[in-house]
This record gives structure tokens, sequence and C-alpha cells, in this order.
């Protein structure tokens, strides 16, 4: 199965069996940093993702979303195949940490869906609230303005604005650190972008 592909416009990335998604950001993009990774071994398939990868789960016939470091044997993955039990979990090192976000806020690692979304600066809330299920639903609304941005601009010049943009500043570092405050100002910039085009 293909797991990439560029088409004229986008980089996109699999999401299902025979679906893509367009990245249009990134939450990691780390090269030269060594990471501890959740190993989440299920029947023919193995997931690595950091300890506050979100991962849709089915439990008791409902998918809810846990953190990587929250799954236990047993619980079922969604894979391309259908349901697959965790037969193993366990820990380790590797070089290199990376998060694309898609359009549609999932991806296919190793045959096994995933969610793009990972602890950021509303988990201490959910936990709180008891609620950390739903934090993969808002970061994906929150991150909306900026994928309405995309849509409206369309990719070729979102990528190029993203680009020029990274490379003055790191887009993923920025975005972990200051989150709240670029969620707010893009989205803001992008309602006011799409006021003035109606």
């Amino acid at each position: 199965m293909e797991y990439v592909k560029t088409t004229l416009d986008a980089f996109q990335v699999a999401v299902g069996k025979n679906s893509f998604s367009d990245i249009y950001a990134f939450g990691h993009k780390d090269l030269d940093v060594v990471s501890e990774f959740v190993q989440v071994k299920a029947e023919a398939n193995t997931l690595e993702l950091t300890a506050g990868h979100f991962v849709p789960v089915n439990t008791k016939g409902e998918i809810i979303y846990k953190r990587a470091a929250d799954l236990k044997v047993g619980d079922s993955l969604s894979t391309i195949s259908g349901a697959s039990p965790i037969t193993e979990i366990s820990k380790v090192d590797k070089l290199g940490l990376y998060n694309p976000l898609t359009l549609s806020g999932d991806i296919l690692v190793n045959n096994v869906v995933a969610s793009v979304h990972s602890e950021w600066f509303l988990d201490s809330l959910f936990d709180a609230l008891g609620a950390s299920e739903y934090l993969p639903y808002a970061y994906q609304s929150l991150l909306a303005p900026v994928r309405a941005l995309y849509n409206i601009a369309g990719s070729k010049l979102y990528s190029a604005g993203y680009s020029m943009l990274d490379s003055c500043v790191n887009v993923a570092d920025s975005g972990t650190k200051y989150g709240a405050t670029i969620a707010v100002t893009i989205g803001l910039g992008a309602l006011a972008f799409a006021a003035r085009s109606i």
C-alpha cells in the first residue's frame, strides 16, 4: 500500500485504505532528537508514538481516543483490516520526532489509524474535567481556521507561505510553546480574511 503521495499541489499521507489527506502543518519536525516512544504491538501491526499522542480505540463497540500512555493490552486498534487487539506494549528510544497535521485529523501508520493530535495546551484542563478522550476533537476544531486558510488560499499559496514562515521561525516549535496565542491569532486572522472575501 502506498502511504505517501505528492500531487501537483499538495503532499498527502494515507489516512485509511485508499484514502489520503493533505498535510497542512507539522506539530513536530525534529530530525536529530532522540525521544522515548510507546511501542504498541497488535497482531501483525506495530505502532510507535509518543506517550501523549492519541489513538482511536474500540471500546465496547464505541470509538474513543486514548493517549498512547493509557493504552492497555486487549484494547482494540483500528487498522485497514479492521479491529486489532493490542498484544504487547513497551517503550523504545527512537531518532526523529515527526507529527504531520492532516486536513482530516487522522493518519495511517503501519496500517494502524492514529490521530494527528498529541498533547498540547488544553490537556491539563480536559484532564481535570475527566474529558481527555475529547482532546483530539477540541484540537481539530481549534485548528479549523488554519485549515480554512489552507482551503481558501489553496495548497500552493498556503504551502509557499508556510515554508517562508517556517524558514524564519520554526513553526512546530512556536506552536508547541505558544499554541494558545498562535491558534487564537490565526483564527481571528482567518475569520477576518474570510469576512473580507464575502
